[in-house]
């Protein structure tokens, strides 16, 4: 049993650490960086800031990093090229109608620029209200638009986009070769999805209208890739970024050291990166033990323990406040929960996890943990949206999509199999609606400009919404953090809105 749980990708899933890993490493450890010195207090600022630049330094092994790329210069072009303009349909950039929820993302990232650090909303009895969760996807494009205007701010964040998106897909198992089949698995990783369509159909008996939004046709919402990249990018690009990773490295014995590195950066992007890999980190932890690597680093050790416990009390300011139930309690009758959970998981991953299964010659434990995950997660709910459902599904669904890209190729020198795999390519045809929506929804709805003016509150109407907003209420936290600043208000900020 373990033997089977603990079987890989043998061409895609012990690769050493190269050139891309260190990048992808690089990409995800500067909003740290960033956050340490603008949240932070100096002596605290410099202290952690020298704890990971150290723990980076010595827990590698830095000779037998392959300083290479995955892939030849003509694949690496399209696959580049083809992650910048799939950002560019998103919200970062406007170059087409980006979602609802970028009035928020701006706002945000419109606070970052204007205000000080940390951002203050306001201040009741001695206590300030700050900004918390989910910045680190912003800061660097706040940095740049601070120094050089904020008229920069759109295009460095589409540009900070297209790079994480260009790292996630460089990272992927495509084939070695420029030809049909590359350009046919870019397309599949574009377009993945769960098979929303047939959920809409049989819900609302009537074909949906176009281009309004698949995902939302039950209680619970698995979203494709595309609408993760398009309504949530600072969520997830490093949920993206880490579940590739693992995929590429988990069976090497450089990983371990290198996943505590992992773990240790992501919290300042999003909180819901950790608990949604935490299955799969738990599989590499097995297969470290039985494999008797060599020890982990201390320092690493240390530094992912600190750096975590540090994000854990700032991203639980008044975490209280956030609503949290469970997921039959948001259904009048155990059995309305039930029809919807057994549609919605058959439809969303069910029929893909079983056609995989019956493909694959590797990774079962990565396919037993993905459904597992899936499977339970509609049972909890967390934040206004769903945000653990919506987020912490992620890893599980990458993995999917990973697996579905192995078995278009050949695997680890075995002998290629002609017969087209056609119960996966129906069940990927039909889920491709729901990203064609998306798409469709940026290139024919009406464009519009981000406005960097109002504040976060502004596009609150007025609330203090806890999932972005924490009472800085804990004596610790003070003693750490800078002083908080209040945010100008709209009447005090420069004009920020672009011309077409």
């Amino acid at each position: 049993m373990t033997t089977a749980l603990l079987a890989h990708d043998p061409l895609n899933s012990a690769r050493p650490l190269d050139a891309l890993s260190i990048a992808t490493l690089a990409y995800l450890a500067l909003p740290n960086f960033i956050f340490f010195a603008g949240w932070l207090r100096w002596p605290f600022a410099i202290f952690f800031s020298l704890l990971v630049a150290s723990s980076i330094f010595v827990a590698l092994d830095w000779r037998r990093i392959v300083w290479t790329l995955p892939y030849r210069a003509p694949v690496c072009l399209t696959i580049v090229v083809g992650a910048f303009v799939w950002s560019a349909f998103g919200g970062a950039g406007h170059f087409g109608a980006a979602t609802i929820d970028w009035q928020i993302r701006d706002a945000v990232l419109g606070d970052l620029i204007h205000g000080d650090w940390p951002v203050s909303y306001a201040e009741k009895d001695g206590v300030h209200y700050i900004l918390r969760s989910a910045i680190g996807y912003f800061l660097p494009a706040a940095v740049l638009a601070k120094a050089l205007g904020v008229q920069l701010a759109d295009l460095a964040l589409y540009l900070w986009t297209g790079l994480g998106t260009a790292l996630f897909m460089l990272s992927l198992p495509f084939p070695r070769q420029f030809g049909w089949r590359l350009l046919i698995l870019l397309t599949l990783v574009t377009m993945f999805s769960g098979m929303d369509l047939l959920g809409v159909l049989a819900y609302q008996g009537d074909w949906p209208d176009f281009p309004g939004r698949l995902e939302w046709w039950t209680q619970f919402s698995y979203s494709s890739l595309a609408a993760q990249l398009f309504w949530a990018p600072n969520h997830t690009l490093p949920i993206w970024l880490a579940s590739s990773l693992f995929y590429r490295h988990w069976h090497h014995p450089d990983f371990p050291a290198f996943a505590l590195l992992l773990v240790a950066l992501l919290p300042v992007w999003t909180p819901f990166a950790l608990p949604g890999l935490a299955p799969f980190l738990l599989l590499a932890a097995v297969q470290y033990h039985l494999a008797g690597n060599r020890r982990l680093p201390l320092l690493a050790v240390v530094s992912a323990i600190l750096v975590i416990a540090l994000m854990a009390r700032f991203l639980t300011l008044n975490i209280g406040d956030i609503p949290t139930t469970i997921g039959i309690h948001q259904t009048r009758a155990a059995d309305q929960f039930l029809l919807s959970y057994l549609s919605f998981t058959v439809l969303e991953f069910g029929a893909l996890a079983l056609a995989l299964s019956l493909r694959l010659r590797h990774s079962y434990g990565i396919l037993l943990i993905a459904g597992g995950t899936l499977a339970l997660l509609p049972f909890l709910a967390f934040g206004p949206s769903n945000d653990l459902l919506l987020r912490a599904s992620v890893p599980a669904l990458i993995m999917l999509m990973i697996l579905t890209l192995t078995v278009f190729q050949p695997a680890g020198g075995a002998p290629e199999r002609r017969d087209t795999p056609w119960l996966i390519v129906v069940v990927l045809a039909i889920g491709a609606f729901s990203p064609a929506y998306e798409f469709g929804r940026a290139a024919t709805v009406r464009r519009w400009l981000p406005d960097y003016a109002p504040t976060l509150i502004d596009r609150q109407g007025g609330a203090f919404p806890a999932h972005y907003v924490g009472r800085l209420d804990r004596a610790d936290m003070r003693l750490l953090l800078r002083d908080p600043v209040p945010v100008p208000g709209r009447e005090q900020r420069p004009a920020s809105r672009r011309r077409p």
